[in-house]
C-alpha cells in the first residue's frame, strides 16, 4: 500500500492476508517531527467509530495477551489517543481473566492535584511529548511496585520508542518488573524496538508489517503551534483512570435518551474517552445508531482521512489547540459531547457544524467520578 500524502510518501507492508482498509487510513500531520499519521478506522478518535467495532478491537488485544505473564499486571494506556483503548484492554483482559491480580494506570498531560508522579516520559515524535505516570491511592501504589508485568496499550506503533521510553521510566516505579508486552492495533516496527526494551519483551498486535516514510523535499515546513506540548489540570472530579484503577470506571452523569434509528455522533474530549464509548452503548441500546470520535490535540492536515477540520478551545486550561476532524463522516442527527470539564464546547461545536453547512443539535454530558472506593 503506497499513500501520496502532501507531507512526503508513505509505503506500509501488511504481514498476511489482512484487510488494512478495514483498520486505518492515512494523512499528513501538521507536525515538524513527523509528517505522517495512521488514522484508526477502530479509535473512536480522527474517524467515526462504532461501539462493537472498537469494543471488537479491545478484545482482540486482550486476547493476544500472554497468559502466561506473572501476577500481579500492570497495563498502561497512553495518552491522549490510546485511553479509551487501553481501559477497554484492560476489562476485556478482566473479563476473560476473572480475579486475576491487574491494575489500570494511564499516562496523562493534565496534572492531577495530590497524586504522586511514579513516571515521566517523552514520546518524540508527537505534537505533545511529555507524559505523565501518576498514582493516588496508596494500597493501587504497592500493587504497581510488587508488579511483575506490564502491558503498554497504545494506538500504533512506527518505531516504538515510545514504548521503550515509558517502560524504562516505570522501572523505579516497579522494581519488581520481569516482563513486558506492548499492544496496538496496527505496529509497523517488525518488533525492532524489543532488544531495547528493559526487560524481556514480545509485541503484539492486530495488524503487522513495515513502513516506509519518504519526505517530500518540497514540503512546506511545518509548525506546532505555541503552547501544544503544555500541560493542563485535571478537574477534582475527574476521571480515576489518571491516577490508577482496579477495574474499569464509569461517570456520574445524565442519562442519554435516544430512539430508534436516530444516528448519534458522541464526542469524548482528550483523554476523556471511554466515557463516550459508554455512552454510545448506551445509545445504541435503545436502538440508536452510535458512533464515537474524540476532540484531540493531534494536528493533521485537510486530505487523506481528514475530510473536514474543526478548531476548539482546551477544556483543561493548557492553552493547547484542540481539534476535531470529520465531524460529519457518521451523517449525525445530533452530537453529544461528553466531558468532564464543561466550558464552551457546545458553542464551539455548533460554530463548527455551522461552517460545514449543518445545524444538527449538540447536547454536552456533565460527568463526575466518584472515588473507585466507594462506587
Amino acid at each position: 500500500m503506497t499513500v501520496e500524502l502532501s507531507t512526503g510518501t508513505l509505503d506500509l507492508f501488511v504481514d498476511g492476508d489482512v484487510d488494512i482498509d478495514a483498520f486505518c487510513d492515512v494523512a499528513a500531520r501538521a507536525n515538524p517531527r513527523r509528517g505522517f499519521l495512521i488514522v484508526s478506522r477502530v479509535l473512536g478518535r480522527h474517524l467515526p467509530a462504532r461501539p462493537a467495532d472498537m469494543r471488537r478491537a479491545m478484545d482482540g488485544l486482550a486476547a493476544r495477551v500472554g497468559s502466561d505473564l506473572p501476577g500481579p499486571i500492570v497495563f498502561l494506556g497512553m495518552a491522549e489517543t490510546a485511553t479509551a483503548l487501553g481501559q477497554g484492554c484492560f476489562a476485556a483482559w478482566q473479563a476473560r481473566h476473572p480475579g486475576a491480580g491487574a491494575v489500570y494506570l494511564q499516562s496523562s498531560r493534565q496534572r492531577v492535584a495530590g497524586a504522586e508522579v511514579v513516571a515521566r516520559f517523552e514520546e518524540g515524535h508527537s505534537h505533545a511529548t511529555s507524559h505523565l505516570v501518576q498514582v493516588a491511592d496508596p494500597a493501587i501504589r504497592a500493587m504497581v511496585a510488587a508488579a511483575r508485568s506490564l502491558v503498554i496499550v497504545d494506538d500504533e506503533c512506527s518505531t516504538g520508542a515510545t514504548f521503550v521510553a515509558a517502560a524504562t521510566a516505570l522501572l523505579d516505579a516497579m522494581p519488581q518488573l520481569e516482563r513486558i508486552e506492548t499492544c496496538c492495533i496496527t505496529d509497523w516496527s517488525d518488533g525492532s524496538y524489543l532488544d531495547a526494551m528493559p526487560r524481556p519483551a514480545a509485541a503484539r498486535a492486530i495488524v503487522g508489517g513495515r513502513m516506509r516514510w519518504s519526505a517530500a523535499a518540497s514540503a512546506p515546513p511545518a509548525e506546532l503551534a505555541a503552547g501544544s506540548n503544555a500541560p493542563g489540570a485535571a478537574p477534582d472530579a475527574g476521571m480515576n483512570s489518571r491516577t490508577g484503577l482496579l477495574h474499569p470506571e464509569s461517570a456520574q452523569r445524565a442519562a442519554v435518551a435516544a430512539v430508534p434509528g436516530e444516528r448519534v455522533l458522541v464526542l469524548g474530549e482528550g483523554e476523556h474517552s471511554y466515557e463516550a464509548l459508554l455512552v454510545a452503548e448506551e445509545i445504541e441500546r435503545q436502538g440508536g445508531i452510535a458512533a464515537v470520535q474524540c476532540i484531540t490535540r493531534s494536528p493533521a492536515l485537510l486530505g487523506g482521512a481528514m475530510a473536514s477540520k474543526s478548531i476548539f478551545n482546551d477544556s483543561y486550561g493548557s492553552g493547547a489547540p484542540c481539534f476535531l476532524y470529520n465531524i460529519l463522516g457518521h451523517a449525525p442527527d445530533r452530537v453529544v459531547i461528553v466531558t468532564e470539564v464543561p466550558a464552551d464546547q457546545q458553542a464551539e461545536a455548533r460554530a463548527a457544524l455551522a461552517a460545514l453547512g449543518s445545524s444538527v443539535p449538540v447536547d454536552v454530558v456533565a460527568c463526575r467520578y466518584a472515588a473507585e472506593e466507594s462506587r
